[in-house]
């Protein structure tokens, strides 16, 4: 039902005409309201005044060339708000604090209320979303790529600003670590839509993208939690993703329709080398530990514990991740545990083996509380020897997954250029799309793996008990080695 307010209406040069008309138009929007305005105090002395004819000054003059202007130097003459306009503005706000809020009144006050401003950020109405480390004069906008529809690609309300203000702080990020001609991989774990792969894919066009969705959150529904493989391939968010792939062309952006838990994970981790240079964890952890509880305590390890060894392996899958957790009610055991995301982060790095540098937060939304995005960088990764640690090609990450889509067959060389949304200066928009979908093929479309892929795939493909007791007995042949080695040297001293 619909609320119209009544226009202001009284002489322009009267004060009390003004703010008794400014009453009414209140008033008329809930009766609660109404009432409280009956006992607003100071406004009915108010109404019943005429001595402030400062309510309108007359009307100024039409300009002329040589008139006095702010623009060459003259001060314009003050124009005041008279005091019982004043009067009453302030009665209507105190009658909304004081009457029973309604849907209408609600929504009349969150747009009543100054925003808060700060370099780089978004406002919407939904919670503001903060990009940190904004350069000068650089907004979110501009760093999009591709222009995307915001109705298909948010969800649960949250706000698009959000989602333009992330991948503008991941970008920033991206671009300096590799350049945007630079070969590098990218997982997009809990890609949902694929927003933040498409916006890879089409902005670094020699990367290699996999957004992993397994819909087991509340983005795009818990199908993956019973449902097939089919059945999440049939999700809202998955099709939304292909279809954009398909659109635009794109050969170096796939999904994969694959639930993620705290097995999968470790099995991936046993592989023993990053599988992909950069990882996206954005409001996704939590997800994947939801569905984990149950393994946590087949392996004997409680709650935190679980959690704490979940993030400790995903950090150890590539030396680059962006994350970003949920505030509480969600990893309610880890706040308790913790107290912030960031010592919880410190935790499963020191778990990990490896050693991390923190970036961040890079921006900070407010959605269901405070989320911040970090970047995770694995100590040394820029150098030049570590070059020799490199992630899985992409035939091998491939083979790491049940199933990519689409298949390199229903692509096709895109020849045309992305759309860019407006106001993207200063950014290479409208690069083709690579032509990579042949890239590491054998004939019959498989890939050709190296054997520490044919490795990889094997150990995912194996049982987990199985995968244990391999663990198991390679951390006992390296502790045979050492005794071995020990007994050598000491029989030499002799």
């Amino acid at each position: 039902m619909e609320r119209h307010v009544a226009p202001l209406t009284g002489p322009a040069g009267s004060g009390p005409a003004t703010a008794a008309a400014l009453q009414r138009a209140a008033a008329s929007a809930s009766p609660a309201l109404a009432a409280s305005l009956q006992e607003a105090d100071g406004l009915k002395a108010w109404l019943g005044t005429g001595d402030d004819a400062l309510s309108a000054a007359p009307p100024p003059p039409k300009p002329s060339r040589g008139s006095p202007s702010p623009s060459n130097g003259a001060k314009t003459a003050p124009r005041e708000v008279p005091a019982s306009v004043v009067a009453a503005a302030a009665a209507v706000g105190q009658a909304l604090r004081n009457a029973p809020q309604t849907p209408f009144l609600a929504m009349a006050a969150r747009a009543s209320s100054p925003p808060r401003t700060s370099t780089g950020s978004t406002a919407p109405a939904g919670g503001e979303s903060v990009w940190l480390a904004a350069p000068s004069g650089v907004s979110a906008q501009s760093r999009l790529i591709v222009d995307l529809p915001d109705a298909e690609f948010t969800y649960i309300e949250r706000p698009w600003s959000h989602f333009v203000t992330r991948w503008a702080a991941i970008d920033v990020e991206l671009e300096e670590a590799f350049g945007e001609e630079a070969q590098f991989s990218v997982i997009d774990l809990g890609s949902c839509c694929g927003f933040f792969s498409l916006q890879a894919a089409a902005g670094y066009p020699q990367a290699f993208v996999i957004g992993v969705e397994g819909s087991v959150g509340v983005g795009n529904g818990t199908t993956g939690v019973e449902g097939t493989q089919e059945q999440i391939i049939e999700t809202k968010a998955i099709q939304t993703h292909l279809k954009w792939v398909q659109k635009l062309g794109m050969t170096n952006c796939l999904v994969a329709p694959d639930v993620w838990d705290y097995h999968k994970v470790c099995s991936l981790a046993a592989i023993g080398q990053p599988i992909c240079d950069v990882m996206f964890l954005l409001s996704v952890v939590h997800h994947v530990d939801n569905v984990s509880a149950e393994q946590y305590e087949a392996d004997g390890l409680g709650r935190v514990e679980g959690t704490v060894s979940l993030m400790a392996k995903l950090l150890q899958l590539s030396p680059r991740h962006f994350v970003e957790l949920p505030d509480k009610p969600w990893l309610d055991h880890i706040y308790a545990a913790f107290g912030t995301a960031r010592a919880f982060l410190d935790a499963a790095a020191k778990m990990s083996g490896r050693q991390w540098s923190f970036v961040g937060p890079l921006c900070v939304s407010e959605w269901y509380g405070r989320r911040e995005v970090w970047l995770l960088e694995e100590v040394g990764i820029r150098r030049p020897e570590a070059a020799g640690l490199r992630a899985l090609s992409r035939p091998g990450l491939e083979a790491l997954f049940p199933r990519v889509l689409p298949s390199p067959a229903s692509t096709s060389t895109f020849s045309g250029t992305f759309p860019s949304p407006p106001g993207t200066g200063g950014r290479a928009v409208g690069a083709a799309a690579p032509a990579l979908s042949a890239a590491g093929y054998k004939t019959g479309g498989r890939p050709s793996l190296t054997p520490q892929e044919e490795l990889g795939a094997a150990l995912l493909a194996a049982p987990t008990a199985l995968i244990a007791a391999h663990l198991q007995l390679r951390d006992a042949m390296v502790s045979a080695e050492t005794l071995l080695r020990e007994a050598t040297t000491t029989a030499s001293m002799r």
